[in-house]
């Protein structure tokens, strides 16, 4: 009796493991036909879209999504990493590949050993993007870099990128996703904006800023100059120097808790700029040996002496290298004096400095001026 017990188990694990073989050989060799019935976001399940992003996650809705069943998924020309996509109850999700197309159909399709399957989704690009100049002063003849997104994505290199300077142009040297550099025109103008441009897809941005903005000076320490020349670096053989003279200041510069550093009247701001300053910066180029300390150094800056200054602290000072000229953005305030009328000029810049004494210091500026926020 015992045999026959374990002979009637032996044919139910046979029968058993034939009906599991079978199944799971079915899934791996699963070629049922795929239907697609739409493209939805990952957030919203629900409400079915007709375009997206490069680089956003969507999820295709339909039948015989299944890993065994298909072969690639293609984004207009672009084949996806089937590795990257993922499905589950005939869902299949995916990122968009960040990848322009040769042919652009405004169409996904997937794939089978039964042929293919299409859904209309415009994938839309992001645009080129420019964040700035790392040195709005750049010599001429010298490389300027400068910073932005999507470079690779447009090819922007030293092939199909040029960096165009008012109408002149200079062939990218080297580039990543978010930089490249390129060398500045012996003959370029002054006052110019700069334009980035992908040759083999017709794409082009303009970076904010100008090189060589002159458009409000404040001081550039040669043509518009403080009232005390005290501390500033006149030597014409100063290595150090960017476009000429600059305010220099060291542990040599006179000291005795504060001092006022550089002044200068008859500023050209504008009526816009003292009514609506919130929307402006002030740039210039600055320099620095050593990092500003929080709640070590602050500079007091004035539009007029009995209005309140605006201040400058250690965390407004954003800088990536230490010994090397960049441009940098600071605030831009106008506060409102209580012994005159609101509508009384302010043309004057006055900076006051506060710092330490125990810590080093030294740091130049150059070029300070007074610019639109994001122009």
């Amino acid at each position: 009796m015992k045999k026959v017990i374990n002979l009637k188990n032996l044919l139910f694990l046979v029968v058993l493991f034939t009906y599991v073989f079978a199944s799971c050989s079915k899934d791996n060799d699963d070629s049922s036909p795929i239907t697609l019935s739409g493209v939805t976001t990952i957030k919203d399940m629900k409400t079915l879209i007709t375009s997206a992003s490069l680089g956003d996650f969507i999820a295709i809705h339909g039948t015989g999504l299944s890993v065994y069943n298909i072969d690639s998924v293609l984004v207009n020309d672009v084949k996806a990493d089937l590795q990257e996509v993922y499905m589950v109850d005939s869902i299949l999700y995916m990122k968009i590949p960040v990848k322009l197309p040769v042919k652009e159909t405004d169409k996904i399709y997937i794939f089978s050993k039964n042929g293919h399957q299409e859904i209309p989704l415009k994938c839309v690009p992001p645009d080129l993007y420019l964040e700035r100049m790392f040195n709005e002063y750049t010599h001429p003849g010298d490389t300027i870099m400068i910073y932005g997104d999507y470079f690779n994505l447009y090819e922007i290199n030293s092939k199909n990128g040029v960096v165009d300077f008012n109408g002149k142009t200079s062939p990218v040297i080297a580039s990543g996703d978010k930089y490249l550099t390129a060398r500045v025109p012996l003959d370029v103008d002054k006052d110019i904006k700069v334009k980035v441009k992908s040759l083999k897809y017709g794409a082009e941005a303009t970076c904010p800023g100008r090189y060589y903005d002159n458009e409000c000076m404040i001081m550039d320490f040669d043509v518009r100059k403080p009232s005390s020349m005290a501390n500033v670096a006149t030597d014409t053989s100063d290595k150090n120097r960017l476009s000429g003279n600059y305010l220099h200041i060291n542990d040599k510069s006179a000291y005795s808790g504060w001092w006022y550093i550089a002044e200068i009247g008859n500023c050209p701001f504008t009526d816009d700029m003292l009514d609506h300053s919130d929307q402006y910066v002030i740039k210039c180029e600055f320099k620095t040996s050593n990092q500003f300390i929080k709640d070590k150094i602050r500079f007091c800056n004035y539009l007029y002496w009995a209005a309140d200054p605006m201040y400058w602290v250690a965390t407004d000072f954003t800088v990536q290298n230490f010994n090397r000229w960049e441009t940098i953005t600071l605030p831009f305030v106008r506060n409102i004096s209580t012994t005159y009328p609101e509508n009384y000029r302010y043309h004057s810049f006055n900076m006051r400095l506060e710092i330490d004494p125990t810590i080093a210091r030294d740091f130049a500026f150059d070029n300070i001026r007074v610019c639109k926020k994001g122009d």
